[in-house]
């Protein structure tokens, strides 16, 4: 198929600066409200946006190895900042360690997998088809049997003495 104007998305050069300072901005910490009103951006959604676009547009192994490299090293910078209070045995800086090096350790696929159990019931349908028609012919039986009138039931079988 040959490529026409009709079938290859334009892109403007403004429009494609604009996306990549987007993503620019966006690994440098900045938050999507942020970048929306450095750029001019109506609201945070348009400068969202704008970031799965570039990041579509990019989308490649050495670009993926590269963002979790970022991102590993801003877990570290964290971690770091906090290790003195964590030395000292602050509770809450323990329990954000802990937060920092469980996304550390799913961001590197370090976790065993979950283990989960499964019990199943499956039920034979021509079994439980054979076993309503011996509790039907049961009832059916029970029905059909006469009760003396001095056995101590009445006709609904309550108990009348």
């Amino acid at each position: 198929m040959t490529e026409t104007v009709a079938n290859v998305i334009k892109l403007e050069p403004d429009l494609f600066e604009r996306e990549y300072e987007v993503l620019r901005y966006r690994k440098g910490g900045m938050t999507f409200d942020q970048i929306a009103q450095k750029l001019g951006y109506a609201q945070e959604s348009g400068a969202r946006a704008a970031f799965k676009r570039a990041i579509e547009r990019t989308r490649d192994e050495g670009l993926a190895a590269e963002d979790r490299t970022l991102h590993r090293a801003r877990l570290e910078t964290a971690l770091n900042a906090i290790w003195p209070k964590v030395l000292k045995g602050d509770l809450r800086a323990i329990d954000r360690m802990l937060k920092i090096l469980e996304r550390d350790a799913k961001l590197h696929g370090l976790d065993a997998p979950v283990k989960t159990e499964l019990e199943v019931t499956t039920y034979d349908g021509n079994l439980l088809r054979q076993r309503t028609r011996e509790i039907i012919e049961t009832v059916r039986e029970l029905r059909r049997t006469e009760i003396p009138l001095d056995s101590g039931f009445g006709e609904t079988g309550a108990v009348t003495e």
